[in-house]
């Protein structure tokens, strides 16, 4: 029988080869198991995004209206609200409610009454029916069209300016439509600057009340729906793909 000697330089050479090549196809099958996993993790976040930002049918949609006009040269103020729906992301369907001020409802002077010198008094409380067409909508600017019509009760009252007695009184209902623009301006996506002219008909034919006319608004036009979705995106989402991240590197 015949042994053959194994030059010990050799044997460590090849020690060495197998145990590289093993750690290589240790590395490779692991780094392939990793890259499998962030794949996974890019295409959950992007169908994540895709339903976070999905184009919706039917949403509900909220405003605060805040007008200014004038009846016979005398500033107003009402505020109200809209609540309604938003079809396809072009047409708002819905109702407003809308009340004149404090300040508009405090005595004004004028000589309207049988050209006596008087304070007029005026509460006046309405609601519409309005649809809004969104005729542009891009990243930085947005117009939109209104028209509404609605009818509501005002209560008028006319004083003497020197013995404060209650000279005239009316209560009656009206009918109010309107039709403007409304333009929003939006550095960002979902904040922006609003405003909006329109003229406004009423087929109240007291001239004392003469409501018919121009107003205009605004205000800091806010994208709750657009916030929310940015929220549930960057700080839920995507933060926890990051973690998820974090976690297979380590």
């Amino acid at each position: 029988m015949i042994i053959k000697s194994i030059n010990m330089g050799t044997f460590k050479l090849t020690i060495l080869l197998i145990l590289f090549f093993s750690t290589n196809l240790f590395c490779q099958s692991t780094t392939t198991h990793q890259q499998k996993f962030k794949d996974s993790l890019q295409a959950k976040l992007i169908s994540d995004s895709t339903y976070i930002y999905r184009f919706q049918k039917l949403r509900p949609f909220f405003n605060i209206d805040q007008r200014n006009s004038f009846i016979r040269n005398s500033a107003i103020n009402v505020n109200g609200i809209q609540i309604g729906v938003l079809i396809k992301e072009k047409h708002i369907i819905g109702f407003g409610a809308y009340s004149i001020t404090s300040n508009s409802k405090q005595n004004v002077k004028t000589k309207t009454y049988k050209n006596i010198e008087t304070f007029r008094n005026l509460d006046m409380k309405y609601i519409t029916l309005f649809y809004q067409y969104i005729a542009i909508d891009k990243k930085y600017f947005e117009l939109n069209v209104q028209a509404e019509i609605g009818g509501g009760l005002f209560n008028l009252k006319f004083y003497d300016a020197k013995s404060n007695n209650l000279l005239f009184e009316k209560s009656s209902g009206l009918i109010v439509t309107g039709i403007g623009p409304l333009i929003a301006i939006k550095p960002i996506k979902w904040i922006g600057i609003t405003g909006m002219a329109g003229y406004r008909f009423t087929f109240e034919k007291s001239p004392n009340l003469n409501f018919n006319g121009a107003y205009y608004s605004y205000g800091v036009w806010l994208d709750i729906r657009q916030i929310i979705r940015d929220v549930n995106y960057y700080f839920f989402k995507k933060r926890k793909y990051k973690n998820q991240l974090v976690c297979v590197a380590t």
